[in-house]
């Protein structure tokens, strides 16, 4: 079986490379850019509907230049880089060996000077208040121990900064598609509130199938703890996909315009004083 940080290490290289042509491919596609990216992602097929969430995720970070970053759950490092080019100082975390090893390679290869450690979300061994922003992509929902690693995030950042996280939208988790002769007539809804286990099955470049597991949780789930802990919520953000979408993947940006793939949130954390006025 093994536990969730080996099965990315037997995924790792192959989901990280897909991850970024398909990414830059997206951000070079709305820029019209017709680049070696945009020609892979076409040639391999590389639309996965994670690469939506990209251009809303880099304009709520804004400018890093000198900013402090904690990338949380960074996978290969894709928003770890390019924040590092920006001239953030980055640190980026994640459970998997494998993931750590192909961010630490790209950084030495693009000399970049960003840090990544291989570490527990739910028990982080960083300085409190150390961070200007925390960022957590596509993360929490499978993250079992949700409060605690909540609450290591919101103690990693400093009182003023920003927490930025996005997960899987409630509405794909809570359902499914009513079908009828194979066309999608409209989503299943049912249990929202009940958070439960849930599993996927992806397949490595040598077809064997490698099982995860993640979670439902209604939006308040992800929402409240960090409210109750001195955060305000300043941004809720459902992405839709861009126009150019169509071009790597017609049926996820049709099914994306019917429902929210993702939810994107920003928090800011404050003082208990600014709490109480």
């Amino acid at each position: 079986m093994g536990s969730q940080s080996e099965k990315w290490d037997r995924l790792a290289y192959a989901h990280n490379r897909e991850r970024e042509i398909a990414s830059h491919a997206y951000l070079d596609l709305i820029a019209c850019r017709n680049t070696e990216n945009v020609k892979l992602a076409l040639e391999l097929k590389l639309g996965s509907p994670m690469v939506i969430e990209v251009p809303y995720i880099l304009e709520l970070i804004g400018d890093v230049q000198g900013k402090r970053v904690l990338d949380a759950g960074c996978g290969g490092g894709f928003y770890s880089l390019l924040l590092s080019e920006r001239g953030a100082a980055v640190l980026g975390i994640d459970s998997s060996d494998d993931m750590i090893k192909i961010a630490k390679q790209k950084a030495l290869k693009d000399r970049l000077d960003a840090e990544f450690l291989t570490g527990n979300l739910s028990d982080l061994k960083i300085q409190d208040e150390e961070f200007d922003l925390v960022l957590s992509t596509l993360v929490l929902m499978d993250v079992k121990e949700l409060d605690r690693t909540i609450a290591q995030l919101v103690r990693a950042v400093r009182k003023g900064g920003a927490i930025i996280l996005s997960v899987q939208h409630p509405i794909l988790t809570a359902g499914s598609w009513e079908r009828k002769e194979g066309e999608k007539l409209f989503r299943k809804l049912d249990h929202y509130f009940t958070e439960r286990e849930l599993e996927t099955v992806w397949e490595t470049h040598e077809k064997e199938l490698v099982s995860f597991k993640y979670y439902h949780r209604s939006l308040q789930a992800y929402v409240q703890p960090f409210l109750e802990r001195a955060c305000v919520l300043t941004h809720l953000i459902e992405p839709r996909p861009h126009e150019v979408y169509k071009t790597l993947n017609l049926q996820e940006y049709e099914d994306a315009q019917r429902i929210p793939h993702f939810v994107i949130l920003r928090f800011h954390k404050i003082s208990l004083s600014d709490s109480c006025g």
